[in-house]
């Protein structure tokens, strides 16, 4: 089984013309051994993840962490579309009790009911948590599946509408990122 990692470097964002968001990290092979890996991608690859889907280029520009959006944007354009793992979501939003599904039925900030102060808790954290535990259920891709709650937490949470610690505690990476760690790893199902 040939083993992956993910790049050191940080992930980038930038949107697309058409208003799509899109994540574009490294990533890196353990072992340049063509087995396991389609080819052409033996030495790694850049990978793009967005709610369209995923690609992948290869051979790719040692220097794209330097790469302007308008860069980025033409090599995702030549970037070869990857076809979504068997478990994946995508395109799977249909099917009833699929994490799709579940994600148009968090509640809208004006849908939450009273917001939460610190001491009950916090509405994000739960939302996260309980995003989290459902892309474990069903096999989704950590990666994946974070970079899909930025964009639910963006919709749901970004707006002027909702109150400012709910906005806070939605735009806050390092917490979010926290929570869903926690849960996606190290909770248990009941």
């Amino acid at each position: 089984m040939p083993s992956f990692r993910r790049g050191s470097v940080s992930p980038r964002s930038f949107e697309d013309a058409s208003g799509v968001v899109w994540e574009v990290f490294e990533v890196q092979r353990a072992s340049e051994a063509p087995r396991g890996v389609t080819p052409g991608l033996e030495k790694g690859w850049l990978a793009f993840v967005s709610a369209e889907g995923k690609r992948r280029l290869a051979p790719f520009p040692t220097e794209w962490r330097a790469s302007s959006e308008g860069e980025l944007r033409q090599l995702c354009s030549v970037a070869r579309v990857a076809q979504p793992a068997p478990h994946s979501w995508l395109g799977a939003s249909s099917r009833p009790g699929s994490l799709a599904a579940k994600m148009t039925s968090v509640p809208a900030p004006d849908e939450a009911g009273p917001t939460l102060s610190a001491a009950e808790g916090s509405l994000v954290r739960d939302v996260v948590r309980a995003f989290a535990r459902d892309a474990r259920a069903t096999q989704l891709p950590a990666i994946e599946a974070m970079v899909r709650l930025k964009m639910l937490l963006q919709q749901r949470y970004g707006g002027d509408e909702v109150d400012a610690p709910t906005r806070e505690d939605a735009t806050d990476m390092r917490r979010v990122r926290r929570w869903f760690v926690e849960a996606f790893y190290f909770e248990r199902s009941s």
